[in-house]
């Protein structure tokens, strides 16, 4: 199941660290982290998971209880937070060519 999540995020975190718009808290190897990944943005995240809902793609925005650790990592928790995208073993390819394809709409 883990070599599966790793397999399915590893494309996820290239693509995000590839962006200006955006900044992936923790490690860019999927081998090293767990299978959920916060992404700060240069806007509020919450209304960008609503937007990203229109594509069929559920994600989080907000701080999710975290607010002195991210914080801490130079994250705007009153007026942006984090996006929060999840994937576990059953994630399929095609759920994350639709997340990419999503992300590529709404932040553009």
């Amino acid at each position: 199941m883990r070599a599966r999540e790793v397999e399915l995020l590893q494309p996820v975190l290239d693509a995000v660290s590839a962006r200006n718009s955006v900044r992936l808290i923790g490690p860019s190897d999927a081998a090293v982290r767990a299978p959920t990944v916060a992404l700060a943005l240069n806007a509020a995240a919450e209304p960008v998971a609503q937007r990203l809902s229109a594509h069929g793609v559920m994600a989080g925005g907000g701080d999710f209880y975290a607010l002195r650790a991210l914080g801490a990592m130079g994250v705007d928790v009153e007026n942006h937070g984090v996006l929060r995208l999840s994937f576990t073993h059953y994630t399929s390819k095609a759920e994350v060519d639709q997340l990419l394809n999503a992300l590529d709409d709404v932040l553009a």
